[in-house]
C-alpha cells in the first residue's frame, strides 16, 4: 500500500492514536489541537471537528482514549490533563496535575476511572 500524506498543516504531530472501536484515529498537533481522521482510505481529516483547549507549545504531548472510547484525554504544556467528550469534542474535565508540562497519560486497563500521568520533569501522578 502506498503511503498517504493526510496531514498537510505546518505543525508536527507528536502523537497518533486509533479509536478503540470506531474507524478513526486522532493526531495530536503542535498547533494546540487534536485532529481526527477516518481510518480508511483516503484517510480524510474531519475539518468540522477537533479537540481544542489544551496547549502543546512544542512539547511531545500525548493523548489516549478511555477504555470505552467515549473520552479522549490529553496532557498539556501548562501541566494539566484534559478530558474531552469524544462525540462532541467538548472539554468535560480539566485537572491541574503538574507545574511543568504533562506529557503522557495512561488509563488503567482494568479500573477505567484510574489514570496515571507524567510530567516533563519526571514526576508521575495517579488520579481517580
Amino acid at each position: 500500500m502506498p503511503p498517504y500524506q493526510v496531514y498537510v498543516e505546518a505543525f508536527t504531530c507528536p502523537c497518533v492514536r486509533f479509536h478503540p472501536f470506531e474507524q478513526s484515529f486522532v493526531a495530536q498537533s503542535n498547533g494546540n489541537y487534536i485532529a481526527i481522521f477516518s481510518a480508511s482510505p483516503p484517510f480524510k481529516m474531519n475539518k468540522y471537528k477537533r479537540y481544542e483547549g489544551h496547549g502543546v507549545s512544542g512539547f511531545p504531548i500525548k493523548c489516549v482514549f478511555s477504555l470505552d472510547g467515549e473520552k479522549l484525554l490529553s496532557g498539556s504544556s501548562e501541566g494539566s490533563v484534559y478530558f474531552y467528550d469524544y462525540g462532541t469534542s467538548e472539554v468535560i474535565k480539566k485537572i491541574k496535575a503538574f507545574e511543568q508540562a504533562s506529557i503522557d497519560i495512561a488509563v488503567h486497563p482494568i479500573i477505567p476511572n484510574v489514570i496515571a500521568a507524567c510530567s516533563w520533569n519526571g514526576e508521575v501522578s495517579v488520579f481517580e
